[in-house]
Formats: structure tokens, sequence, C-alpha cells
């Protein structure tokens, strides 16, 4: 059997249950691949805790390091209610961050996280489409994995690659990962940066 055609721009996922290290293991990527020169863009969701609870997220933005307050955590929510109260200079932070014209060009697009909000068309939806029509920038996205089968069927998605953010050797898969897409990249005529593995 050949391989699957895609029709969308290279994607990574990045995947686990809540609290597995995703954003951390992503986190590693990106320091490593800023060290080999490369252009980053999109965001990082930081996490916050209150003792064992988690209480909330700082956006990060990956093209220039700005940090902004994205939600928080609320109480007595139903089973059903997304737990947190986002911000609205956080959500602006976020679709600046991702807005097409700041991320064209770029060698990576991290966008931290993609859910349940985006498969009912909240959160970064709007913004994902035209993302995923740039057939030459790489796009790393963090999906928990209760999160995983229903975000790939709405955007028919077919990643290269899915890591698990709890296995012990997600960062060499990781990188390993987007040093061949990469290496495809610039074979296929994209002027990608190469890094050299030292992570």
């Amino acid at each position: 059997m050949g391989s699957p055609i895609i029709s969308h721009a290279p994607l990574i996922i990045v995947s686990g249950p809540a609290h597995s290290g995703k954003t951390t293991l992503v986190n590693h990527l990106v320091r490593y691949l800023r060290r080999q020169g490369l252009q980053l863009v999109g965001i990082l969701a930081e996490g916050h805790w209150c003792g064992e609870r988690r209480s909330g997220f700082t956006l990060i933005d990956l093209s220039n390091g700005r940090r902004t307050p994205l939600a928080d955590l609320v109480d007595n929510c139903g089973p059903n209610e997304i737990p947190y109260a986002f911000r609205a200079e956080g959500l602006a932070a976020g679709r600046q961050a991702l807005a097409l014209p700041r991320c064209a060009g770029a060698d990576l697009l991290v966008v931290d996280e993609v859910g349940s909000l985006e498969v009912h068309g909240g959160g970064w939806s709007e913004l994902l489409d035209p993302l995923l029509t740039q057939s030459r920038l790489l796009q790393l996205w963090v999906v928990q994995s209760r999160r995983l089968v229903a975000v790939c069927h709405h955007w028919q998605l077919t990643p290269i690659r899915i890591i698990d953010a709890s296995a012990p050797d997600a960062l060499v898969n990781l990188i390993t990962t987007v040093e061949q897409v990469f290496s495809d990249l610039s074979l296929a005529g994209s002027p990608v940066v190469r890094p050299s593995h030292n992570p």
C-alpha cells in the first residue's frame, strides 16, 4: 500500500492525557530548534498550578516571547463544561500569533492546544483552516488523547506522526520526526534550515 495522500500542511501531533507533559515536551523542542537558528511561530499554553490543581494558563507567542494571561480556573463547573474562563487579552494575543501573515514563511508553527473548543468552532478554529493550506509550513499541534479522534476527523487530518508525550523516548522521537520533515521539505525546494542533531 502506498503512502496516504495528504491535502494539508505537514503536521505532527503531540498527544497524551491531561497533565502528561505535552507542553513541556514541545517547549524542549522549541528551545532545541531555536539554538539551531530556526524561525518558530505560534503559541504555547503554559499551565500554572495551585497545589495539585491547575489554576490557569499563560499564552506565549513564540515569534516574540510575549506572555499574556490566557485563562483562569473556574470552580463549580458542570461535567461537560470547560473549567476555565478565557481572558479577552489572551484570546486576542493568540489570534495575533496565529494570523497567517505572522506565520507564513516560518520554519515551524506550534498550536498548543487544539481541542473541543476548536472542534465546535471556538478557540483558534477560524485561524486553523488558512494555516492548514500552507503546504511548506511544518505544523505541530498539541491535542489531548481523548480529543484526538474528534480533531483529526473534524479537519480530515493525516498527521505525519503522532507523538505520545508520556513515552520515555518522546523527545528523541519528536526531534527525529521534525528533522526528517525539514529534510523532506528542503529536498522539495523549501528553504528550510536543517538543524544539526544535538538536543
